[in-house]
């Protein structure tokens, strides 16, 4: 396996254990979750929380997302890793495991209150992730022997990437660095750097029950690929009473509420809550659904009267500024907004088409 760094072809790293520090409560901390961010949250801060006993808990979805699933809610028991707190609110992620691994994420805001802090010893030795990016841990004498390979689907083609580690497996959590000629041979497991170097991959790593929570660099494979995000156990199984409450929900269709591409959704669960990834999603899509748009904006005019054809512009011309207000970039609230003024677009631009589409067939 090959992929391109820039001018180079390389990686880095080695393993070193860590402390752990605090998730803190902060009011100027972003106002949407979306789960664990791969660009702004600090996997060695995740934390690892169970929902007490009690009724169910439902997720408090971000008013414009689409990584939020409605009506998804919790039973006493489950655990969710969370990156964050704000106030009486933490920004949580749970992976199903009555789900495929690509499509087993759920994030959102659940009560503080009903969340109680877990720290289980590390449990390093298994498989994580999926049929893309795959994390092997493997005990070897008194270490845990790290592994992790991206094989990546984009719009240009395939993108690969690795890295891999000696660990202290008696530790919950590791960074460390790695290099290599990116085939796996020659690798040199190094300590971590805290200072950035280009071509250099770099990787934090946390091991919380059910789930290991990674970071890296970007570093790590070609561009697109990292291997930042939460991570679920491969062979992990379902309890009777979650596969109970799964089988319970009425089955989902694939099809996308007006008409947004059930392939939008796809890209967003391989991008592996990588900005540039998302954004590229949300780009594809929107470029889709304003030709649609624009498409049945003209055959909707070419029907009407000269009247209501200047009615329609006018009305038209409205419209798009409503959109770009109602989507504009909130500038105090990080990199995660710039995801959010991109879904908003999305979605407005598909139910305007929809709206019009609706109009045309009557």
């Amino acid at each position: 396996m090959s992929f391109w760094l820039g001018t180079f072809s390389r990686l880095t790293l080695a393993a070193l254990a860590v402390s752990i520090p605090v998730v803190v409560n902060a009011a100027e901390q972003k106002k949407d979750c979306f789960g664990f961010d791969a660009v702004d949250d600090d996997p060695l801060a995740a934390r690892l929380y169970e929902v007490q006993p009690g009724d169910k808990v439902e997720f408090q979805c971000p008013a414009r997302s689409v990584v939020c699933k409605k009506g998804a809610f919790l039973l006493p028991g489950d655990q969710v890793i969370v990156s964050r707190v704000d106030g009486n609110k933490a920004c949580a992620e749970y992976h199903s495991p009555a789900k495929r691994p690509d499509n087993d994420e759920t994030a959102g805001w659940l009560p503080l209150d009903r969340l109680a802090e877990k720290s289980p010893a590390p449990d390093w030795v298994g498989r994580w992730g999926d049929s893309e990016t795959r994390i092997t841990a493997k005990q070897q004498k008194d270490k845990v022997r790290i592994d992790a390979e991206a094989n990546l689907q984009f719009g240009n083609g395939e993108q690969g990437g690795q890295f891999a580690a000696l660990i202290d497996g008696a530790q919950a959590q590791a960074k460390f660095g790695y290099e290599s000629d990116g085939e796996g041979k020659d690798e040199k497991l190094l300590p971590y750097q805290d200072k950035s170097s280009p071509g250099v991959c770099q990787v934090k790593l946390s091991q919380l029950g059910r789930y290991l929570v990674v970071g890296d660099n970007h570093m790590c494979g070609g561009i697109n690929v990292s291997f930042s995000r939460v991570y679920r156990r491969a062979d992990e199984k379902a309890s009777a009473g979650e596969a109970e409450a799964q089988a319970s929900k009425p089955a989902e269709s694939g099809k996308q509420p007006d008409g947004i591409r059930p392939s939008y959704k796809s890209c967003l669960d391989k991008s592996g809550g990588v900005t540039i990834a998302m954004r590229n999603c949300a780009a594809s899509e929107y470029k889709y659904q304003d030709g649609r748009l624009n498409d049945v904006y003209r055959a909707l005019r070419s029907r009407l009267d000269k009247a209501a054809a200047a009615q329609l512009r006018d009305e038209q011309r409205g419209w798009i500024g409503e959109r770009d207000k109602q989507c504009e970039v909130d500038k105090n609230s990080g990199t995660a907004a710039l995801i959010v003024s991109d879904d908003c677009s999305v979605e407005t631009t598909a139910k305007r088409a929809a709206e019009l589409e609706s109009r045309l067939s009557r």
